[in-house]
């Protein structure tokens, strides 16, 4: 009995021994570890791979911001050409349209100047005077200009010469009288001003 209780012990004491020296080489693979971990070229590499990434994740962030901005500003182009095409086709649409009234609106001044000669005409004259001015006043809102140039120095751009007479008081190109009126729609020119020009008589051909 006594045999056995002392090998029991020893084999306890064996166990125990070998069961501190697995707990020792533990630590000692533990230890390791740590400084593995704490390894400056390993820290670096780990802070590189950081700096990769977050650096590739700015990039990211610019690209996405550039793509924004450039379909921003692809729209707003667009906008300001749908605005331009939709004015362009409004001011071709007037264009064309006083142009057309432009030999009834003669007509109609032709005459009054006539029937203006007659006394007996003066009420249906001051009819269609009233008549005449809300119609200007109409065609002024949308950008009409009356071209009667009379005193003007003759411009070929607005003006259409016709005639010469001698007048050696004025400059030579003066315009002395219209004959028939042009209109100019915003800067866009519907008909030139049919004048006589002014010559002095030592020019005269």
């Amino acid at each position: 009995m006594e045999e056995n209780t002392e090998k029991d012990t020893e084999d306890d004491t064996i166990e125990d021994s070998n069961e501190n020296q697995s707990s020792n080489n533990d630590d000692l693979n533990q230890s390791k570890k740590n400084s593995e971990n704490n390894n400056p070229e390993e820290e670096n590499k780990i802070s590189e791979r950081l700096e990769a990434k977050l650096s590739e994740a700015y990039g990211k962030q610019d690209d996405l911001q550039n793509k924004y901005l450039r379909i921003h500003a692809d729209l707003e182009n667009l906008k300001k050409r749908s605005i331009k095409e939709r004015e362009d086709a409004v001011q071709r649409t007037r264009s064309q349209l006083i142009s057309d009234l432009l030999p009834t609106i003669d007509a109609f001044k032709m005459g009054l100047t006539e029937a203006a000669k007659h006394t007996e005409a003066k009420g249906f004259v001051e009819g269609f005077q009233m008549a005449m001015k809300q119609l200007n006043t109409v065609l002024d809102d949308y950008g009409l200009v009356v071209l009667e140039p009379e005193n003007e120095i003759f411009d070929p751009k607005f003006h259409e010469a016709i005639n010469y007479e001698i007048n050696n008081d004025l400059e030579d190109g003066t315009v002395i009288n219209t004959i028939r009126c042009g209109y100019r729609l915003g800067d866009k020119l519907l008909r030139p001003a049919s004048v006589i020009l002014s010559k002095s008589e030592n020019k005269e051909e």
